[in-house]
């Protein structure tokens, strides 16, 4: 395993333009201190995972090893191995456990030119991106040069301790009336999973269990059960697709913060927060204080006219190795997703070459004129 040379994002360069970037507003977690900032970037393969950190210092430029070596020192979750050259990288979050797939290597890019300099003599300039990818991951795009791009869309490291949280302007599905408005959340495990929905109200406040009640009467894939104040099950059921409790309880928080009066009792206001998760997809931050930092993705709007039609949608062979056949007239759509939500891979065929991914877990998400089905896939 081995470092190869360096190539940038933030040029005009026609390679640049095709690796997947992030930009430094949508940074959540910010190291260091100093009047100029840059942005580090890893992309990991098994699964196909790219995080970003933000760092700052002060001056013209730093080392890159003096930024990785602050980024390990702030954050425990990440780590890496190198002398003269990386030799691994590392995240772990007690979810997440990324490392270098077997047999393979590293490459890094910086600032949209090619240099052979090492991590520990090579600068990094204010404005500038540094991303590292395995790979296994990678396209590429000039083999005399060894030049690889990533294509996997970035997303930001959440700090320790903060809770993974959606913007109301992202929110898909709003369910109630009146002018406040609070979001609510679950993060499911196996696949770690979390979907919000949006609800609307009158007067000053609601009671979480107002907002559930809301919620599993409009949208008829949501349920929950709940007595004496405490929520035994939550569930969320789509076509093939099943979410449910893997671990051994429910939490829930309020803002980020753990709440400690039933889900009947506890009451939200206008652009509160509420999420539920599995404890066995949480980072425990102190005792009995949890936060789930999945990215959160926003619920569809329920239609049961269009379920009822997609019983007739179906992908097979299932598992899959190297093809899958879509079995639905009129296909407008087939988008693939790894357990992280993220597309790997869209067509509008009904037969799908699977070549190019890895073996696991998928969900495939069939679109034809009047109906929508999502189903588990495997991949062998």
């Amino acid at each position: 395993m081995f470092l190869l040379g360096i190539f940038g994002l933030f040029s005009t360069n026609l390679f640049a333009q095709e690796d997947a970037t992030i930009d430094p507003s949508q940074i959540k977690f910010w190291i260091g201190e100093g009047e100029s900032e840059a942005v580090f970037i890893v992309n990991w393969a098994e699964p196909d995972t790219a995080l970003a950190w933000g760092y700052r210092f002060v001056g013209e430029n730093v080392i890159m090893k003096t930024m990785m070596d602050d980024i390990a020192a702030a954050d425990y979750r990440f780590s890496y191995e190198g002398g003269s050259f990386i030799n691994d990288l590392h995240f772990n979050d007690g979810v997440l456990d990324l490392s270098l797939v077997e047999q393979g290597w590293l490459t890094y890019l910086i600032n949209g030119e090619s240099t052979w300099d090492l991590y520990n003599e090579a600068l990094v300039g204010n404005g500038e991106y540094v991303k590292i990818g395995d790979t296994h991951c990678g396209t590429m795009i000039d083999p005399e040069n060894w030049i690889y791009v990533y294509e996997k869309e970035v997303a930001p490291v959440y700090p320790l301790g903060e809770e993974a949280m959606i913007d109301p302007s992202e929110i898909v599905y709003w369910i109630g009336e009146g002018e406040n408005e609070a979001v609510f959340c679950v993060n499911w495990n196996e696949p770690n999973v979390a979907l919000a929905w949006g609800y609307r109200f009158s007067g000053e406040s609601v009671t979480v269990e107002n907002v559930m009640d809301a919620i599993a009467e409009a949208d008829g894939r949501f349920s929950y059960e709940g007595a004496g104040g405490m929520v035994n099950e939550i569930t969320f059921d789509e076509y093939d697709t099943h979410y449910a409790l893997a671990g051994m309880w429910w939490l829930y928080n309020i803002n980020g913060y753990m709440a400690w009066y039933g889900y009947n009792e506890q009451t939200v206001v206008n652009g509160d927060f509420i999420k539920f998760g599995d404890e066995s997809c949480a980072t425990e931050i102190a005792q009995w204080t949890y936060v789930w930092t999945t990215p959160v993705q926003p619920v569809t709007i329920w239609n049961a006219v269009e379920e009822v039609e997609a019983s007739a949608l179906s992908v097979y062979p299932n598992p899959a190795s190297e093809v899958l056949y879509v079995n639905a007239e009129n296909v407008i759509s087939v988008e693939i997703y790894d357990i992280l939500g993220h597309n790997v891979l869209t067509s509008t065929e009904s037969y799908i070459e699977l070549r190019g991914l890895e073996a696991g877990i998928y969900f495939v998400k069939v679109r034809s004129d009047n109906a929508m089905k999502t189903t588990k896939l495997v991949v062998k």
